[in-house]
């Protein structure tokens, strides 16, 4: 810890990111700040400057900096220039013959000396591509850092491009039983820089409260809170984003008239489309509306990913996403008897059947062949006549997304959540990617333990007289699924992750959630 420059009587944490070079120090220094600094080339010897970032400036309690350092080069030669125990002879061979016949090797004794007494903790990135049998520089500098007498947290990076989970679960292990040996290593985590989740930034940061020296902890942690309300707020954002993409769609109704010639008629025309030769180019009103649902469903999917992706301080745009949807997305409610509910209910119950949205540099345009009309997936005749006489009061009949559908659109969305959240800009643009299977099992599980919960909640938003509460309830739901999936993903996380909220300030029992117990672990 040293003192602010900004602010001399206040002081200053200095986290320092040191390593061999190119093993991606630059990439998991542009993670980290969620923007773009320094250069990145797969070259040695990129970095030629030690340059610092405000991670947190507070006039109050400090500032917190990281910085970016150029690598480590000849890394042997290095360690024997600080083995050399008078100081007026490593003094001489430093400034007088290395800085003028080899400057890359006096820039490294320079920032050595300057973690002596300038850094309060040093990130030590690895890359998992390399055994350590054959990252043979690693002794050395850590020798070095021992040297320098400050706590190293050991980072491993890189770890995208193994074979699979498993090959870097091997690599990890190995990795670990290999800096066991060195006592500056403090601790180890694994932070990829391009498949990391915010989580386990929150993390790194918790940890490194656990290395630095007990007098400076207390001071250190108001720095580490600010920051890591930051990382609060862009999550509440998130929820908040998805919240409003979720109620845009359970509230989309089109409204058509009921008159009792429209039913026979939606019956006949959508038969005679099922035949070849009885396909008309016109489309019948109720086919207009669900193209409307379809076109604003894509539109809103397309949207809200780009939201995501700049709340989450990412680049790029949604480009070529593939909005899918299967047979029963939609509900119709109007007044019926039981007795014609029969005629109506298996031609209306699946008539969407598949949308395909082709985000094109041009918009967004829906195929002709995007609605396929026909007797599909049909209902029971009594269940549809029960669902429309709750409606009995009504003059419209109504067009809009059922429950299912909701909650398969509300399990994508925590799909692309999930997948952003784990989208390290050191990457570059985002782009969607194939998503990891442990990803897909954990979403599946609180979807399949909690989905009554979401049941209960289109029921109440999608009624006509839905309010503020709704929307409430609707963020809250939410923020649970996303905080769940999460703490699947990561169980060493919990004590860093947001807590749970409920809508409009309103508590567990007064919104009717269900209230779980705590864990006795």
């Amino acid at each position: 810890m040293t003192e602010s420059a900004a602010a001399p009587h206040l002081p200053e944490f200095g986290i320092f990111l040191v390593a061999h070079t190119n093993v991606g120090k630059t990439t998991l220094i542009r993670t980290l700040l969620g923007k773009d600094v320094g250069e990145i080339e797969d070259a040695p010897d990129v970095t030629k400057a030690v340059t610092s970032y405000d991670l947190v400036v507070d006039r109050t309690a400090g500032a917190l900096r990281l910085w970016d350092t150029p690598g480590f080069g000849d890394s042997f030669r290095l360690a024997r220039r600080f083995r050399q125990r008078h100081r007026w002879v490593a003094w001489a061979i430093r400034e007088c013959w290395d800085r003028a016949f080899n400057q890359k090797l006096w820039r490294g004794q320079r920032l050595v000396l300057d973690l002596r007494t300038r850094a309060s903790v040093i990130l030590y990135p690895v890359s998992l591509l390399e055994r350590p049998v054959d990252a043979v520089y690693v002794a050395p500098e850590l020798e070095i850092m021992a040297w320098v007498g400050k706590p190293v947290l050991a980072i491993f990076n890189q770890g995208v491009g193994l074979q699979s989970q498993a090959s870097e679960v091997e690599r990890v292990n190995e990795w670990q039983r290999h800096l066991s040996g060195f006592p500056a290593v403090r601790s180890v985590l694994r932070l990829d820089a391009y498949t990391r989740c915010w989580l386990q930034e929150l993390a790194l940061y918790r940890e490194i409260s656990h290395v630095l020296p007990e007098t400076e902890r207390a001071t250190y942690s108001k720095l580490e809170a600010v920051l890591g309300q930051s990382y609060s707020n862009r999550f509440d954002a998130s929820v908040s984003a998805l919240s409003a993409y979720l109620l845009r769609l359970a509230t989309d109704k089109v409204e058509l008239e009921a008159g009792w010639f429209e039913g026979i008629k939606d019956v006949w025309t959508s038969l005679r489309k099922s035949i070849p030769w009885g396909k008309s180019k016109d489309m019948t009103p109720f086919e207009v509306a669900m193209q409307g649902l379809a076109q604003r469903y894509a539109e809103g999917t397309k949207a809200v990913t780009d939201k995501l992706i700049a709340i989450n301080r990412l680049d790029g745009v949604s480009a070529s996403e593939i909005v899918e949807t299967a047979d029963a997305k939609l509900v119709t409610d109007k007044p019926v008897d039981g007795g014609s509910s029969a005629l109506v209910g298996g031609v209306i119950s699946g008539i969407l059947t598949g949308l395909g949205a082709d985000l094109l540099t041009g918009g967004l345009t829906l195929g002709s062949g995007a609605l396929v009309g026909g007797v599909l997936g049909a209902m029971g005749a009594a269940a549809l006549a029960k669902g429309y006489n709750v409606y009995t009061h009504k003059n419209m009949k109504m067009v809009g997304w059922s429950g299912e559908s909701l909650t398969e659109a509300f399990g994508k969305s925590v799909m692309l959540y999930i997948s952003i959240a784990h989208f390290g800009r050191g990457q570059g643009q985002w782009r969607r990617k194939e998503d990891p299977t442990n990803w897909t099992i954990a979403a599946n599980e609180v979807l399949q333990r909690d989905g009554e919960r979401l049941k209960r909640l289109w029921a109440k938003v999608g009624a006509p007289a839905s309010s503020q509460r709704e929307e409430g309830e609707c963020e809250t739901e939410v923020r649970h699924f996303l905080r769940e999936v999460l703490r699947h993903l990561y169980p060493e996380s919990r004590t860093v992750l947001p807590e749970e909220r409920f809508g409009a300030g309103k508590s567990a029992a007064q919104l009717n959630l269900p209230i779980k117990e705590k864990s006795s672990s």
